[in-house]
Formats: structure tokens, sequence, C-alpha cells
């Protein structure tokens, strides 16, 4: 029949789409083939080897991920086009996200008379509600922009049988396809739809199709409401297993001296070693909380530079419609009031009525700014701050009978004292973890909580799994680690080092002096296993053999620095 198309709706699979492909060949020997698929963009996009959430990823990272896709689809229609063979091929595609909408948007405006379609569950939907105006066997998945004349359609291989007509529909324009194509079961396990259909000539919307669309539309939203229902029941759940109760919402924004001033806060058991400041004292050591004294902004909210008994300080001030809140401050006092070590920053007190927590000033500010701001850092002083970082990690991780994860490692909460030496701070969304042993005598440390920390830093393996562990805090640390050696940044640096394994002397920072190359580059291969996705792979923090590469780098360089010593208040 001259002028003759049928249409193919395609999905990903080629190899399970090659049978529906050469059936539809052959079933209409003379008719022009066109290619239809709906794309169906991610939520979450491949990143570091894990899933992330797409909403996480700059501008850059989206644009690079969307070009990617559209390159898989271009080599996808490429394959679906050789399987055709001399035939004429044709092919068309969109981005949405509806399915049902995109089903009968593609038929009215495409005007579609034929179309091979393989999904069970979207074809009975349509049939039973009167949907289609088209000769049918199908899969639909989404279109957005019609008036664009960029369709695409996703296709399953399926069982199709006989049709029963409901018109004057002529034999030869009944498509029987033949069952023996793989099928996919998108209706967990119901009797697969064996159904073609074919209504009336045209392809405008008449009555019936525009209310078996709006009957398709609330099937949809239905579904939506009840995956909806489920994840909140989740999320309800892994609430229920954090250790700390969370404060309820404070919506109006409120500045720290009316934090002061109103004390709205439940009651909190602070240890006797963690002096209990005044709100008088707070304002009177920040100078009445003036913004020339802010050195420091987070999600938790300002920190200042204060002066108590003499003492210089800083001082962290709760911000109510901040990231972080009273839970996090119950986090960070619990944590932080049982820890002493010299490279984790020392909480020195607080002051409940304001959330307000008071540490040890560190003059040199963080290991971000240092890096950042172009102030030389020897390749000496960032093997000695690598080394404190890791007895610091390897500390928390065998802190008994809770072993502590931090959960947030990044360059920005890597202080500096007078002396340059390391301290790790901001335990806000650290997280204590009971230590169970097995049978085999082994540990395990493994906690299930919400995704949390700073992109670029956070454990894919957590990311995607919510499984918390000593092994994300390593995975964190090889970042780190991979920074200091190359002053790379980016959220990918473990994916460009591993590009360039063959040339890994050429990526050390020249900027930090004549690094020894053969220790340095056995480090960034330490520090690539650290980046593993195989958590198993990971070196422990506690275990020194498995650091001998980091140790023997330290021997080599220059002793450290004393650090400057603390002076107790007296109370």
């Amino acid at each position: 029949m001259e002028g003759e198309v049928v249409h193919i709706a395609v999905g990903k699979n080629t190899r399970k789409e090659e049978p529906n492909i050469r059936w539809a060949a052959a079933a209409f020997p003379e008719a022009a083939i066109v290619l239809v698929h709906v794309h169906w963009p991610s939520e979450w996009m491949p990143f570091m080897g894990g899933n992330p959430s797409y909403k996480f990823a700059d501008e850059k990272e989206k644009e690079r991920h969307g070009d990617t896709e559209a390159t898989h689809m271009m080599k996808m229609f490429s394959v679906y086009k050789s399987q055709c063979g001399t035939r004429k091929v044709s092919a068309y595609y969109l981005t949405h996200r509806d399915v049902g909408a995109g089903v009968v948007t593609l038929v009215k405006k495409l005007k579609i008379k034929r179309i091979v379609i393989g999904s069970r569950f979207e074809l009975d939907i349509l049939i039973h509600n009167s949907i289609l105006t088209s000769m049918i066997a199908w899969r639909p998945m989404e279109i957005l922009d019609m008036e664009a004349a960029q369709i695409f359609w996703h296709l399953y291989a399926n069982e199709l049988g006989n049709a029963e007509w409901e018109d004057d529909t002529t034999a030869e324009e009944f498509i029987e396809k033949p069952s023996t194509c793989e099928t996919e079961d998108f209706s967990n396990g119901e009797k697969a739809a064996k159904i073609m259909r074919h209504g009336g000539k045209g392809s405008g919307g008449s009555p019936s199709t525009l209310c078996g669309a709006q009957h398709l539309e609330t099937l949809v939203k239905e579904e939506i409401d009840r995956l909806e229902k489920k994840l909140k029941e989740l999320q309800g759940e892994v609430h229920n297993h954090e250790e700390c109760s969370s404060l309820p919402a404070q919506t109006a924004a409120v500045s720290p001296k009316k934090c002061l001033a109103e004390p709205r806060y439940p009651e909190l058991k602070i240890p006797e070693h963690i002096v209990q400041f005044s709100a008088s004292q707070i304002q009177k050591a920040t100078s009445d909380f003036r913004s020339e004294n802010i050195i420091g902004e987070g999600g938790y909210g300002p920190v200042y530079k204060g002066d108590l008994e003499g003492i210089p300080v800083a001082i962290k001030s709760l911000r109510p419609d901040g990231k972080q809140g009273f839970s996090e401050y119950q986090h960070e006092v619990m944590v932080l009031s049982k820890l002493e070590h010299p490279h984790i920053v020392r909480l020195v007190g607080v002051c409940h009525a304001s959330c307000t927590l008071v540490y040890e000033y560190l003059p040199n500010g963080t290991l971000l700014d240092r890096l950042s701001k172009g102030r030389l850092l020897p390749w000496e002083d960032r093997v000695r701050i690598l080394v404190e970082l890791r007895s610091a990690l390897a500390y928390l991780h065998s802190h008994r009978p809770n072993a502590i994860i931090h959960a947030d490692l990044k360059l920005a909460n890597i202080l500096l004292d007078a002396g340059d030496a390391a301290r790790l701070g901001d335990f806000g969304t650290a997280r204590m973890v009971h230590v169970k042993p097995l049978e085999d005598e082994e540990e395990t440390i493994v906690r299930r909580t919400n995704p949390m920390g700073t992109m670029g830093y956070i454990d894919p393996v957590f990311f995607t799994t919510g499984e918390l562990t000593t092994e994300s805090d390593v995975y964190a640390f090889g970042v780190v680690i991979l920074q200091l050696l190359t002053g790379l940044h980016g959220l990918n640096i473990a994916e460009q080092v591993r590009g360039a394994r063959s040339k890994l002397h050429g990526l050390l920072d020249v900027s930090a002096g004549p690094w020894p190359q053969v220790h340095s580059a056995r480090l960034l291969k330490l520090a690539l296993r650290c980046c593993s996705l195989e958590r198993k792979q990971r070196p422990l923090m506690t275990c020194d053999a498995q650091w001998k590469s980091l140790l023997v780098l330290r021997n080599k360089a220059a002793p450290p620095k004393k650090a400057r010593k603390w002076n107790c208040f007296v109370c």
C-alpha cells in the first residue's frame, strides 16, 4: 500500500526490542517504519559510581548528563535502524513524565494509524477506557511538547493476540503478532493483555477519548498518591530510629539577640565539664553580635569571634531557619562532650538558652580557605595534616561502646590552629553507632539514616542505600587526600585521577613544592582505594599497616610544628 506507515514503539533495551522490530518489518513489508521513543528523564544521575538526586547537581553537571543521555539515545536509534535492514526508517523522540497523557497526545497529534507496542499494563488501561483511536500493540512512556515534533515511544516486547472489533475495520488492517517475544511483567504477574483494537477512523478527541484520558489521569494520580504515602511511611520509620528528638519547626527568622531573650528549647542535660555561659556573657563576648565579628557562616548559623575572660573563642549561634537546628545542636553537644583528642576541635561551653556553642578559637581558619586563597601550604604540611586527620578519625571509629561517624568530612570542616595543626570540627551530623560483635568476632558498624553531607564527599553507597558506616568517612578522607595532593576540586575528582593513572606524577600540585614522586604516587593510589565503590576495598582507619604509604611519606617530611596550648577557663 503506497504511503503506508507503521509506528514502532521502542525502548532502551535494543536486544529485547529486536524481535518486535523484525516482526513489524515482516508484517508490513511495504510500509515506511517510524521509530518512536519517549525518554523518561531520571531524577538520579550517575555520579562517582553512585546515583545522587538530579537536584543536587550543578548546571554544568546537569548539562553534561543531558548530553550523555542524548548520545546514548542516538546510538540506540542507530542500532534499531540497522535491525530494519534497507527499509526506509525515521525516528522521533520527546522527553516527558506523564505516561497516559503522553500516549493520548501522541496518537492524536501524529494521527497514528498503526503502532506496535509491547506492555501489558498501559495497553490494558487504554483499551479498557477507549482512549486510543488507532490500531495498537504497545507500552507507552511519556511525551511532552508535541509542537516540537520530537516524539519518542517506549516499547517492551509482549504477547499480543486476536482482537475484537467494534466498527467496520477491514481485515487487512488487523494486526496479529506471534506470541514468541520475551515479555516484561509490568503488572505483578497478572494475565498478559492480548488485545489490539481499532476505534474511529479519525484522530480527533471524541468525548469517549477525553473521558478515557481523564480516567487514566485519575489512575496515575492515585498511583502517585499511593507511592507518596509509602514514602512518608518509610521516612517515618527512619525518623523513629534517630536517637535525638527534633525541635518543632520554626518558620520565622530570629536574630541571635532574640534567641537569647526568648529561650524556647527543650531541656538538655549538659555534662559537668562543659561550661554553661549566660546569655549576657555570650552577648558581651560577641560585642552584641556585631557583623564585623563574623568569621564563618554555615547551615547551623553564623560563627563569631569572641572574647570570654580574656581568651579568644569561636561562638556558633543557632539560626532557627537554617538547614540545621536543635537536633544538630544536640548531636554536637552529645558527641564533642565525650571526645578529647588533639586533632578534634574542643567544645569549651554552651549557652542552652540560644543553642549557642563555644569552641576554642583557631586563628588560621579552615583548610579550604587556606588552599583557595592562594596561601602556600608545603607538601610536608599537607602530609602532616593528613596524618593528623587520620589519627582523629581512627580515634572516632575506635570509640567504644559507641563508634562515632563524622559523616561530613570536608576541607571546610578542617580547621588550622596557630601552628597549622589540624582540628576536625562540625559534628552536627555526626552519629554514634553501637558496635555489635559478629559470630566470627568481627565488628559491624552501620546505621541507617537519611543521606546527609556535602556533594563531592558523600559516599555513593551511603547516598543510594542510606547505610552510614565508618567506611563513609574513609571515602570522604580519600577525597581530601586527592585534593591536598593534586590541588583539584570538583564533584568527580576521583574519576579525574583514575583517568590519569598512568600519569599520576603529573597530577601533583606543584605549588606545594617538590613531592617525593614514588611515595606520593602510592598515596594517590591509596586514596583511590578509599574512594572505591566496594566498601571492603577501603582501608580501615585503625589499621596502621594499611596506611603505610602515608606514614612513609610523613617520615620524609619535616617534623610537625608545635601547636598552641589551650588555656582552660576558671569557673
